[in-house]
Order: C-alpha cells, then structure tokens, then sequence
C-alpha cells in the first residue's frame, strides 16, 4: 500500500483533535494552546515523513528533526503550566525549557558528527522524566483544573508518556538499524513503520482526551460525598477565613491553614475537595475575588492595589480568576457597578 495516503491520513487525524482540543473552552487556556502546537508538530512530522517516504526528497528528511525535537518539550509544558500559579513560575519554566530546547536545536543545525536522532532521542527522554514527575502532584498541585478533573489529566499524562516512550523505543531502533545496517529497504521500513505507530498512538492517547473532559460532568466525576465531619470544619474554616482574613497574605499555603487549625494538611485538602470541589489554591482565591468585588465596589482604589490587597502578586492571575467567578474582567466589574 502506497504511503502517502496512510501517514497524511494520521496527519488528518491529528489535525482534527488539535482543532477540536482549540475550542474545547474547559481547558485552561495556555494548556490548550501548547497542547495544540504539540499536535501540530505531530502533524508536521508525518507530513515530512510521508514526503521522504513515498517520494524520496531528501528535504523533508533535513525539516523533519526541527518538528520533531519540538514534541516531547510542548506536551510536558501543556501539562506543567496546569500546577503553576503564578506569572513568574510559568516565565521561568518557560525559560528554562526554552534554553534546553534551543541547544538542542542549535545542535541540529552544527555540523557535527553525531546521528540527529541523538539528539531527539536525549530530548525525548529528558522529558519522558520531566513528565513522569507531574504524577507525583496531588489535587492540590494542580492549580488550573478543578479536582474531579484530576484523574482524566493524569490519564492523558500517562497516555502521553505512553506515547512518547514508544517514540523513543522506535526511535532507537531505527537509530541503531540505521548504523548496523545499509539496507535503505529496511531503514525505510523501519522508518515507516515509526509514523504509522506514533501517529496512531498519538491519535488513541490524545484525541478522545478532549472529548472526555467535555463530557466530565462538573462535581460529579470522582468526587466521594462530603461527611458532617467535612462540613464541620470547612464551618470552621470559613470562619477563620472572615475573622482573619488569612487569604489576603500572597504566600498561604494549605500547610500553614492546617497548621493553625490543628488538623493534618491531608485532611483539609480532602474536605475542600469533597465539600467544593475545587483545590485548596482555587478556594482560597473565591475569597480573594469576593474581597476584590467588595473594594472595587465600595472604594475608589486603583485595579492593581485592590489586586494587592486581596492577595494576589500577578495581574495575569487576578484577572484569569476574576474572570472565571464573575465571568468579568475586573475593569468591567468596576464599571457596571458604577453604572448601576
């Protein structure tokens, strides 16, 4: 069967769940965007792969290692920006990941010595690691998704993985075919069959992932029913909360509240989720937006010193959750208050 049909067929596929995981709105944004270019960079590798396949260009064989070295970084950075809260976390993960894959780039583009497949070979395990270490993270460490959630991210996390270690035992074959044997009959095989494989996993892993998530119910999925123990402290939390105003201080963490309520942090982690299904991070920043309406309400303070106040340190971050409680920007907010 001619090839070109069969590795564009995939690049299709791929193509459909990058434009269906676009608009599936209950994925955080930045998730959505990176997890897409990793789609569309499988979409570029089998494209190239079918050029050099079926016609023998040897280009798309020169294009192919920059698309593909791309891959494994973009999947972990759609998965890593759901546990970062803040703006300067995801600039400096973005920095460190960007140099690491801009030397590798670089080393593509030298001439060097070396088989190209090393490189993507080094890259794709870096971050088979990277992401293997995101399943360590609870609910809480999650800071972007809602916790009913948890467990389809975790899968797609691990369908990725399981991905991505394909690729790298494929990878590695062709890598070692290629240096052992000079039959281009079987380097070509190989190198087919490599497509066909990635390109379906990736497919299987990846496209009904958005689909689920979609269909996931929220407050339903996952979510064990809350105890009148669970309902008894959140009482006491949410007094402490009013009294204290502890939510106002930028650097709480569910340590600290545990701690002053005398209680294992495991314990509150586990009656915020039952009784709200959300984390700890996004119920402590319901308090924060609730005291931000107020003041923006009830004083004349500037957007950025309410921001302060409430206990936010990024403005990406107060208006990202500003906007997922009230539907607003803060700026909006303000101003129907003052027209009503």
């Amino acid at each position: 069967m001619d090839a070109i049909p069969i590795t564009w067929l995939v690049s299709v596929l791929l193509a459909i769940a990058a434009y269906g995981l676009a608009w599936n709105t209950r994925i955080p944004g930045r998730a959505r965007v990176l997890l897409c270019l990793f789609l569309l960079c499988l979409v570029g590798v089998t494209v190239l792969l079918g050029m050099r396949v079926s016609f023998g260009w040897l280009w798309p064989g020169r294009v192919q290692p920059f698309v593909a070295v791309l891959a494994a970084p973009l999947a972990y950075l759609g998965f890593a920006v759901l546990t970062i809260d803040t703006s300067d976390r995801w600039r400096g993960l973005l920095v460190r990941n960007g140099v690491l894959v801009l030397f590798a780039v670089v080393a593509l583009a030298a001439p060097l010595p070396v088989s190209e497949d090393v490189f993507i070979l080094t890259i794709n395990c870096i971050y088979l690691y990277r992401m293997a270490g995101l399943l360590r993270l609870g609910p809480d460490g999650f800071h972007a998704v809602a916790p009913h959630t948890i467990g389809l991210w975790r899968a797609a996390i691990i369908a990725t993985l399981a991905f991505i270690g394909l690729m790298i035992v494929i990878d590695g074959l062709v890598l070692g075919v290629s240096l052992f044997a000079r039959e281009p009959q079987i380097i070509a095989l190989l190198t087919g069959i490599s497509g066909l494989f990635v390109g379906f996993v990736c497919v299987l892993a990846l496209v009904g992932v958005p689909l689920i998530l979609q269909a996931a119910q929220p407050g339903t999925a996952n979510r064990a029913a809350a105890t009148d123990a669970d309902r008894a402290l959140m009482e006491r939390l949410d007094r402490m909360m009013h009294e204290k105003t502890l939510f106002r201080d930028s650097s709480l963490t569910l340590a600290r509240v545990a701690r002053r309520l005398s209680i294992p942090a495991r314990d509150l982690s586990g009656a915020i989720n039952r009784t709200t299904d959300e984390n700890f991070p996004r119920f402590i920043n319901g308090y924060r937006i609730a005291y931000a309406q107020s003041a923006l309400r009830e004083t004349a303070l500037p957007v950025t010193e309410v921001m302060l106040e409430a206990g936010f340190v990024s403005k990406s971050s107060f208006n990202t959750e500003f906007r997922r409680v009230t539907g607003q920007t803060p700026s909006q907010f303000r101003s129907k208050g003052a027209e009503n």
